[in-house]
């Protein structure tokens, strides 16, 4: 039991460093995006590829009114 559990989280690091978003990760690997959620805070980091969304999001709305 271990031993997937340890797999997942090495598969979640992995995906998480070639960019994937927590959503994408959880899609990728069939698992809840908590689960993912939590390994990404184990890491010690933020879900940046979520954070990078929302600043695109952000900065165009901001963009649009000036």
């Amino acid at each position: 039991m271990m031993s997937k559990m340890n797999d997942l989280a090495y598969d979640i690091e992995q995906l998480y460093i070639d960019g994937l978003s927590a959503r994408q990760i959880a899609v990728e690997l069939g698992c809840p995006v908590e689960m993912v959620l939590g390994a990404i805070a184990e890491m010690g980091v933020d879900d940046m590829a979520e954070s990078t969304q929302g600043e695109a999001v952000f900065a165009s709305m901001v963009k649009d009114l000036v």
